[in-house]
């Protein structure tokens, strides 16, 4: 709809100017003629042509700019990623009768004050509790987007500390692959799936994050029933922002791109079952291409499980065994289209995994954005 929307801008712009040019001269040969001014005539003329040659030039630039709205820059790329939450996320529980379970505070849970205070960190909230001499703290939590409170009773242990008998998480970090970047809005698409916390699996919900650049130092090999991973190291230079944590993907804006290959993206109904391949990086900072099959493609699922991706090739299953933590977010290329990206692997069977389709990711960033 976007596209068409587009091309009826076009067209109106097309007929609007064509409009300028007849009312333009008609405007200027009725005033010539009264005023009988030849001098006058051939400079009003060169100004009209002017106009006329601005406004084509702009035509121009709109439809070239119009064309250039299914293309992104390819990505492939690894990156280093910091998020940090907004609260802390309970993550387990002393369910030996400690005071954050006689407070009812529930796993997954998502601690967003203590006292009326804002809690930005796991050593703020340490600190309240540490220091409250065993009086009561108001807590408000976040359970399931439901805000409600909580009145904790810290208690001493063994070290005579006021504690809580709960662990929190704040942040996480880790490395990925960028999917696209966006020379429009200067956005970026990465993962295809969201960030969950590895002790619960809930999505985390994101304060702030940012990217940085990142080298693949070794390769964890994968096996049936192990999951293999991307080792590295990255940069602590920012190159961008995370402004979205979904199950589609993380979303933000970056202030350098590391790409410049320019690709389509691809429909739903342009992805067909065949071959197709995925560009990745399993070594330093350079992605490659390698073989991959497409199958059982379903875009009726909205959860970004909208194809399985089969890896085909050789060279790339002798490294990693197939896919391993660290590749989601690697493009997926069929026909000289962007059509996807990876999200999962299977853990039985490493050569295989779940895509999500380009549409699905770039339709949920603008849906949240």
């Amino acid at each position: 709809m976007r596209f068409l929307n587009q091309y009826i801008e076009i067209i109106f712009l097309k007929n609007f100017i064509s409009k300028l040019k007849r009312d333009l001269w008609l405007t200027i040969i009725v005033a010539t003629e009264k005023e009988g001014d030849k001098l006058h005539y051939k400079k009003t003329k060169i100004v009209a042509i002017i106009i006329v040659l601005a406004s084509i030039s702009t035509l121009c630039s709109f439809s070239a700019y119009a064309q250039e709205q299914n293309k992104v820059l390819l990505g492939g790329k690894p990156f280093g990623l910091k998020l940090f939450t907004n609260g802390v996320i309970v993550i387990d529980i002393d369910e030996n009768e400690s005071p954050a379970q006689n407070a009812g505070i529930k796993i997954n849970d998502i601690i967003v004050k203590a006292q009326q205070t804002t809690i930005e960190n796991n050593e703020q909230l340490k600190n309240i509790i540490e220091n409250s001499n065993g009086n009561e703290i108001k807590l408000e939590v976040n359970r399931n987007n439901n805000i409600f409170s909580i009145t904790l009773t810290p208690q001493k242990n063994n070290q005579n500390e006021y504690t809580a008998g709960m662990w929190i998480r704040d942040s996480t970090a880790g490395i990925g692959t960028i999917t696209y970047y966006n020379p429009k809005d200067k956005s970026f698409g990465a993962l295809g799936h969201g960030i969950c916390d590895k002790d619960t699996g809930m999505l985390m919900p994101l304060k702030n994050g940012e990217i940085t650049l990142a080298n693949i130092s070794h390769v964890t090999k994968a096996n049936d029933g192990v999951v293999g991973g991307l080792n590295g190291y990255f940069d602590d230079k920012k190159v961008g922002s995370i402004t979205i944590n979904n199950g589609y993907g993380i979303y933000g804006k970056y202030d350098y791109a590391d790409s410049t290959q320019l690709i389509s993206v691809a429909k739903d109904d342009e992805i067909k079952s065949g071959d197709a391949y995925i560009y990745s990086t399993i070594s330093g900072d350079t992605p490659k291409k390698y073989k991959v099959k497409i199958s059982k493609l379903n875009f009726g699922k909205n959860n970004g499980q909208n194809m399985i991706v089969t890896v085909t090739d050789e060279q790339l299953l002798e490294k990693t065994g197939g896919i391993v933590q660290g590749m989601s977010g690697s493009p997926i290329i069929q026909n000289g289209k962007l059509v996807g990206a990876l999200t999962h692997v299977f853990v039985n069977t490493p050569e295989k995994g779940y895509g999500i389709s380009i549409s699905n990711m770039l339709s949920n960033y603008e849906q949240f954005n």
